[in-house]
Formats: C-alpha cells, structure tokens, sequence
C-alpha cells in the first residue's frame, strides 16, 4: 500500500543537504542516495559492511580500478585520471581480507572491519568540505536506525556465541549494548 512504501522511502539520515539514506532493496539494507541519485546500497555484520555499487553498462571486472585501503575506497575505470568514489571509509578496514567482485553489473566490496563487531553508521564519509573538519559524515543514519543497527549486530552476535539458540523474534527493551563490548568485548577465535 502507499503508506508503506512511503516508510520504505522515507529518509534514515541526518541529512541537512542533497544526502539521504533509505531502507534498501533488503532487510537491514540501507541506499544513499545524494541527488535523488543512488550511489550504493549497503549492509553490515559483525564482521564486515558489504557495499553493492551498479556498474556502467558493459563495463566487466578488468575495465575497473578498485582500491581498498585501511581508511579509504576508491572506485573508477582504468584509463580515467579520476576516480568515482573517492572517500574515507566509516572505520578501519583490514585490507589483506577485504575484496571486490562483479556479478549482474554490481559490483560488490566487501570491506573487512579491522574493529570486529563495531558498528559503522554508513560506509563512507563523502568528500570533505572546509566546515566539516575534514569529515562531512554525509550519509550518516539517524539515532534511531543506529539503534536498529547495533540490535541486529548483538542479536548476530548472541546467534554466534550460542549455537543452536534461536534470536529471531529476540527483542532488546530499551537500548541495546555495544556488540564490540558488551560481557567483556568479542572473542577473536
């Protein structure tokens, strides 16, 4: 019905510009969007954030030039001077296991979080502007969508820690702990 799909549209961001954040194509999936334009989609777990980025028509893995760094992404194509994405990623992202694929013209970055379990309130930070400090945070999700977020994360991480317990239908009453730290923070094993 329409009032639904004006739920699924409307905005998730702090967005005071051009920048807006919605609910994406999936669950726990999130769209920015700046212009009206889509620029990626994106999701996360406790141990990575996926981005799905639509490829130019007729473009395959090899006419692409894609660097993942510890604090940056960038996306172009080979033979440009230029890149079209161009930014600081949300946290740290460990390089030696994060990668990139294209399958049905999107191209998916899987950017492995160095802080396992933290939550990233979206993928990049934009292009830096002379008010901003040197971060613009544009695409942020609001306070409330944060929430969701880190539910989602601790209820994949109580999924992880007790095998075999169902969390499905799990609420939190009132805020949930961070993932990274709660009972003594994540075990890396």
């Amino acid at each position: 019905n329409s009032e639904t799909e004006e739920q699924a549209s409307a905005p998730l961001s702090n967005s005071n510009d051009k920048a807006v954040v919605k609910q994406g194509s999936h669950p726990n999936r999130y769209v920015f969007e700046y212009n009206g334009q889509q620029i990626y989609e994106w999701e996360q777990s406790l141990e990575e954030v996926t981005m799905y980025v639509n490829a130019p028509k007729g473009k395959k893995a090899n006419d692409f030039r894609i660097i993942i760094e510890t604090n940056r992404l960038r996306i172009g194509l080979k033979g440009f001077d230029r890149f079209f994405i161009d930014e600081p990623t949300f946290g740290k992202v460990d390089t030696s296991e994060s990668s990139w694929y294209i399958d049905d013209s999107i191209i998916h970055i899987i950017l492995i979080k160095v802080a396992r379990g933290s939550v990233w309130e979206t993928p990049l930070l934009g292009k830096a502007d002379n008010t901003s400090g040197g971060k613009s945070a544009k695409g942020i999700v609001d306070p409330v969508t944060k929430e969701k977020m880190t539910q989602e994360l601790m209820l994949e991480r109580f999924a992880e820690e007790n095998p075999g317990f169902d969390f499905r239908d799990a609420k939190f009453n009132g805020a949930a702990p961070d993932p990274r730290e709660f009972m003594g923070g994540i075990k890396y094993t």
